[in-house]
C-alpha cells in the first residue's frame, strides 16, 4: 500500500489520478518497448581485438614505433643542422636504445603472460635488470669522442621516452578491449 486513497482498489471515472499508479503504468509501457538501435560496429571490433590478443596483444608496438621514429626523424634533422653527422649519429642511437629498450620488455611480458601470467612480475623484473645491464654496457663502451655525440643522444633518449610513453598512453585508453568474454 503506498498511502494514497486509491491504493488498492479500481479507480473510477470520477476519481483523482493516482499519480504513483501512473507512473508504474508508463514504466510499465516503456519496458515493452523495443530497445534503441544500438551500432554494434564498436564492440565487434572490440571483440576481434581481445580474440586476437587481449592484454598479451603486441599492437601498440606498431603505435609506438611511429611516434618514436618520428620524433627521432625530427630530432636527428634539428641534430645534423645544428651540429653535424655525429649529432644526428647521435639520435640515432638513443632513437634505437629507446625502441629497443621498450619493445624487449613488450614481448618479454606477453610471451609469458600468455603462457602463464602468474609470471609476469617476475618476467617484467629480470628483463628490466637485464636492460639495465646491457644499457650500461652500451654507455661505458661509447667513446665520448667517437662517431656518437653522447649529449645528442641523450636528448634523444628523453625525447624519445616521451613519444613512445604518449603513444603508448594513447593507444591504451583509446583500444576497447572487452573485460568479460561477451558470448
Amino acid at each position: 500500500m503506498n498511502g494514497s486513497p486509491a491504493a488498492g482498489r479500481d479507480r473510477e471515472p470520477g476519481d483523482a489520478p493516482d499519480r504513483d499508479s501512473d507512473r508504474g503504468e508508463r514504466r510499465i509501457q516503456k519496458s515493452r518497448e523495443a530497445p534503441p538501435m544500438v551500432d554494434l560496429t564498436i564492440a565487434e571490433k572490440a571483440a576481434r581485438r581481445s580474440a586476437a590478443g587481449g592484454v598479451w596483444s603486441l599492437g601498440h608496438l606498431r603505435v609506438c614505433w611511429a611516434a618514436l621514429v618520428a620524433g627521432g626523424a625530427v630530432l636527428t634533422l634539428v641534430g645534423a643542422l645544428v651540429d653535424g653527422s655525429r649529432a644526428a649519429w647521435g639520435v640515432v642511437l638513443g632513437t634505437v636504445i629507446v625502441g629497443a629498450f621498450f619493445s624487449f620488455s613488450a614481448v618479454v611480458i606477453a610471451k609469458v603472460g600468455e603462457r602463464n601470467p602468474k609470471g609476469v612480475l617476475a618476467a617484467a623484473l629480470i628483463s628490466y635488470v637485464a636492460k639495465i645491464v646491457a644499457l650500461g654496457v652500451v654507455l661505458v663502451m661509447i667513446p665520448r669522442d667517437g662517431v656518437f655525440d653522447t649529449r645528442w643522444m641523450a636528448g634523444a633518449v628523453g625525447i624519445g621516452l616521451f613519444c613512445w610513453l604518449g603513444a603508448h598512453m594513447r593507444y591504451v585508453w583509446t583500444t576497447k578491449l572487452f573485460y568479460v568474454d561477451p558470448s
